[in-house]
């Protein structure tokens, strides 16, 4: 369904775009119909910049992006739009989606009003349909997005992701923003809509708890790049950061140590982008390091051979 091909990404800063920082540093990733993917890893490890170029939100500096073996990397807006009710984003601000000064029905509605094949009591029979899909009662229609609860309003953002009957939802910390049950509640919807409609989800989240909930397969990032990948890795981290990251999630909350925080590498590194904070590390992590397949997983170090 959806392949990502060597995605490299690299934000500019300072008044002459001089200053540097990857996001997203050769990422591969294939996702087929009807299997849900979580990406987790830490806050500034490159998974909202990944989601919004699957999502063709950001143009890669590198790398190409194919939905059904069609390639969308370069493509003009004109024909991207095609492809784009097949691909929707939920993100993790409501507000990114909604405009306040509108009802919420008018913003589920907008995707349908836009593809122009609809007539007014088919746009308005849709939205009846999306808002029970979502659990909100018709009352719900009429009000304002500062009308409703965190929760309420996310399930808006879904309604309005799924109005052109997608095929692929990217959910890019989609319930981080919400309250514990809240949550638990979304996550449970997404994975019902998904069995009704024949969905496949990427779950993109910092919460180990809900990724572990809702995968068929699991996706580590480090420093932008895929650190390990597999079906079993919560059961068995092979990557030094995976089993890091596990112990943090038992002990303390994921917003831990960002790579800007313990310094950059020094110039011409090449080696494992973990290598500042491994516990493990020895001379032979300074080579570069590949995923490589250890028993059907993937992992990005030489001692998980």
């Amino acid at each position: 369904m959806l392949k990502a091909e060597n995605l490299h990404y690299v934000y500019k800063s300072g008044l002459i775009k001089i200053a540097k920082k990857t996001a997203v540093d050769g990422v591969n990733l294939e996702i087929f119909p009807g299997e849900t993917v979580a990406i987790v890893g830490e806050s500034g490890c490159g998974k909202s910049t990944l989601a919004k170029m699957l999502v063709q939100q950001l143009d890669p500096v590198s790398g190409e992006v194919f939905f059904d073996g069609t390639k969308l990397t370069g493509m003009s807006w004109k024909n991207l739009r095609k492809f784009m009710g097949k691909i929707q984003l939920i993100p993790q601000n409501p507000d990114d989606v909604v405009d306040p000064r509108w009802t919420v029905e008018r913003s589920v509605a907008e995707p349908l009003v836009i593809c122009g094949v609809f007539s007014k009591e088919e746009i308005s029979e849709n939205v009846d349909d999306l808002f029970a899909e979502v659990g909100l009662s018709a009352e719900h229609k009429t009000r304002y997005p500062h009308e409703l609860s965190g929760g309420e309003l996310q399930r808006v953002v879904i309604a309005r992701a799924l109005a052109l009957k997608p095929e692929l939802l990217v959910c890019d910390e989609a319930t981080s923003m919400l309250d514990v049950s809240v949550q638990a509640f979304i996550v449970t919807m997404l994975k019902e809509i998904q069995k009704r409609r024949g969905l496949s989800l990427v779950f993109i989240t910092h919460d180990l708890e809900a990724a572990k909930a809702v995968s068929d397969r699991l996706l580590v990032m480090y420093a932008g790049e895929i650190v390990e990948e597999g079906k079993d890795v919560f059961d068995r981290p092979l990557h030094p950061y995976t089993r890091a990251l596990l112990d943090a999630a038992r002990y303390m909350s994921l917003e831990v140590v960002v790579p800007e925080e313990v310094g950059e590498l020094p110039d011409g590194f090449s080696g494992c982008s973990y290598y500042r904070l491994c516990r493990e590390k020895t001379d032979a992590c300074k080579e570069p390091q590949k995923l490589q397949n250890v028993s059907g997983r993937l992992v990005r170090c030489w001692k998980s051979k």
